[in-house]
């Protein structure tokens, strides 16, 4: 062969080459007149935020390189206001059948080949992250699915994008027809029948992805039985960002899934309602380096629906007093006038029924700086101390007084009256109070007024006054421990456990606990139990929320608080012994009061007057000038304390 045909030959395997490059990186941006590449670009492991897979994040440099596809995985009415621009808007919803579940491979591949991708696609997904519920997890969820491996989810979505003030845009986009063949692969979806073979497994955890309500027992979205699956563990998915709504880093996301049990080294399942918030768990499993994990689409939606012998599922036992901002506004709604409005679920009252919501805390309406900051709608200030004892002896008044206090706050025993603080531990005194003194449908708002306003409703600074009215109840003695029955009953402990919810210097004498209290000890006989106060971080989650009452048990068991009869949808819980709950005064005694009457045991009482009932004698006296309580003589009760370790 001559040189200049060697010259034309080597011409013509370049320009094939460069031709061959071309059409692939059309085919990358979805050109429906190209054939799609055999084997579609991988993402290159790489470290971002810690999280080993982190190159399935994506920032927001990457939206601007020319051969991405960006999908807005908002809904249509969000998109068509504003948008990243070029991006395409996408549904999880145009991928689903009418229950939810995931439509068969190949009409996805038609619906995508229509929207003009291909396998190959790079592909960067968002949405507005919590608002979303974790429609850009699941199309991530759906497209390792179908065998893309270049999919990453912009973090922090359109939230940040658009907090960073980007410009978005209005105009609508759409790409050229193309052919879109996957290549699907298994073992990233589970069904019911997955799950039940291997719940009882060590090495299998599954995950319940919804909110406190969904998970305690309300049926929000028309499931057929209320509560979880039994054995699941609770990981809600508001907890997965931070507050300008880009994902956790890895060490705070490892610690969360770690807490819960959901460790690497098990396979994991997650589910919800019908799938969209456990897409976005199944992300952050890849994201961490999980080697098994799975999403089940149908989720509770099918659960739920099956027999439940088969499929078990649990809830709190009383749930319904565990209510939740939506069902506060369904409340104010329903009572005003004229209202055509639904009552909110599990009130079973009339338009005409009264009902109060008291935002509590310690101090009269001048003292209440939270409450004049804002409250809910309608709210009234409710002083800790009209219902306890002058100083120093902040204890609960005789029941004749409690009840002429109630009716000064406009309560009857039929008033429905909701709760709530921005300290647990007092709207938990509270909600005791009313429920011993005799009141019917006592609620606590779980999370407070915190959890109402990230829950998006309005508040108001309006001072709202009490219409006073005169209480006729009668009280529930079940309910409380006063210092002669734990005298008369503190050495019976075959029959009785003492659970003490102070701070452990508190418990093992220390500290006495308050700067007004001059005594330290524990009563002896009694079992810490960890601090019940919120900053303890054991009794409640970090937004505020009460815990997982489950974990809360499991706690308890670990302590010798154990069901002799659990509680179920037929019968009440007994634990095995007679369980009184103390602290200082009552106020966090209640908090552990309240988690076992939700979780429907009839045997806990809450010790009101505490450790300071049980340790000390007040006199009153003016030649008492000591620091602690000036004009008053402390003197030791002469009931036996213990100190030290236990």
């Amino acid at each position: 062969m001559s040189k200049e045909k060697r010259l034309e030959l080597f011409k013509w395997l370049v320009i094939g080459v460069l031709m061959f490059g071309v059409i692939g990186l059309i085919a990358g941006c979805n050109d429906s007149d190209v054939t799609e590449k055999t084997s579609p670009e991988t993402l290159t492991p790489v470290v971002v935020k810690g999280y080993p897979n982190g190159q399935l994040i994506a920032t927001a440099d990457e939206l601007k390189k020319s051969d991405v596809v960006i999908l807005d995985a908002r809904g249509e009415a969000a998109y068509n206001a504003g948008h990243i621009p070029g991006a395409l808007n996408m549904r999880w919803q145009e991928f689903v059948d009418s229950s939810s579940n995931l439509l068969p491979v190949n009409q996805i591949e038609q619906i995508l080949g229509q929207k003009g991708l291909t396998r190959e696609a790079k592909i960067i997904i968002y949405d507005d992250t919590t608002a979303s519920w974790g429609a850009s997890g699941r199309l991530f969820w759906m497209f390792e699915i179908l065998g893309c491996n270049w999919v990453k989810i912009l973090d922090g979505g359109w939230d940040k994008w658009i907090a960073d003030k980007n410009t978005p845009e209005t105009r609508g986009n759409v790409l050229k027809s193309a052919e879109f063949k996957a290549a699907p692969k298994s073992g990233i979806t589970s069904n019911r029948d997955q799950i039940k073979s291997r719940l009882k497994d060590s090495d299998f955890v599954v995950v319940d992805t919804r909110t406190d309500e969904e998970f305690n027992g309300w049926q929000l979205y028309g499931e057929p039985r209320g509560g979880h699956i039994k054995g699941a563990v609770q990981l809600p998915y508001a907890w997965y960002f931070k507050t300008d709504k880009t994902v956790l880093d890895y060490q705070e996301m490892k610690t969360l899934f770690d807490s819960k049990g959901v460790t690497k080294d098990k396979e994991v399942v997650a589910y919800c309602t019908v799938g969209i918030r456990s897409g976005y768990a199944y992300y952050l499993t890849r994201l961490m380096g999980y080697e098994r994990a799975s999403n089940y689409d149908e989720s509770i939606s099918d659960w739920a629906a099956s027999d439940e012998n088969s499929y078990p599922m649990e809830k709190l036992a009383n749930y319904h007093k565990l209510v939740y901002p939506k069902w506060v506004s369904q409340l104010i709604e329903y009572h005003k006038d004229g209202s055509t409005s639904a009552a909110p679920p599990d009130y079973p009252y009339s338009r005409d029924h009264k009902y109060i919501i008291f935002e509590t805390q310690w101090g009269t309406i001048d003292d209440a700086a939270a409450y004049k900051a804002g409250h809910i709608p309608g709210a009234i200030h409710s002083n800790s101390d009209i219902y306890e004892n002058d100083y120093p002896r902040w204890f609960l008044l005789l029941d004749d007084d409690v009840h002429k206090a109630m009716g000064s706050m406009g309560i009857t025993a039929d008033t429905t009256v909701v709760v709530y603080s921005d300290t647990n531990i007092f709207a938990a005194r509270l909600w005791w109070i009313l429920t011993y003194a005799g009141v019917k449908d006592v609620r606590y708002l779980n999370g407070g007024y915190n959890q109402w306003i990230a829950d998006g409703y309005k508040s108001e600074e309006t001072i709202n006054e009490p219409t006073p009215t005169t209480f006729r109840g009668s009280v529930k003695p079940e309910y409380i421990a006063t210092v002669d029955d734990v005298s008369n009953r503190y050495l019976d402990t075959a029959n009785i456990f003492l659970a003490d919810v102070r701070s452990y210097q508190e418990y093992i004498g220390e500290i006495s606990g308050y700067s007004y209290v001059a005594q330290k000890g524990r009563i002896p006989n009694a079992v810490w139990c960890y601090d019940a106060d919120d900053s303890g971080g054991i009794y409640v989650d970090p937004d505020g929320t009460i815990r997982n009452y489950n974990e809360i048990m499991s706690l308890w068991n670990g302590f010798g608080i154990k069901s002799e009869i659990a509680p179920s949808a037929y019968n009440s819980g007994m634990f095995e012994k007679e369980v009184i709950f103390y602290c200082g005064s009552g106020y966090r005694s209640a908090l552990t009061f309240l988690y076992a009457h939700l979780m429907g045991y009839e045997n806990a009482r809450n010790f009101s007057d505490g450790w300071e009932g049980w340790s000390t004698s007040y006199r009153k006296d003016e030649s008492c000038t000591d620091s602690i309580t000036p004009g008053w003589c402390q003197d030791p009760s002469g009931r036996p304390v213990e100190t030290g370790e236990k």
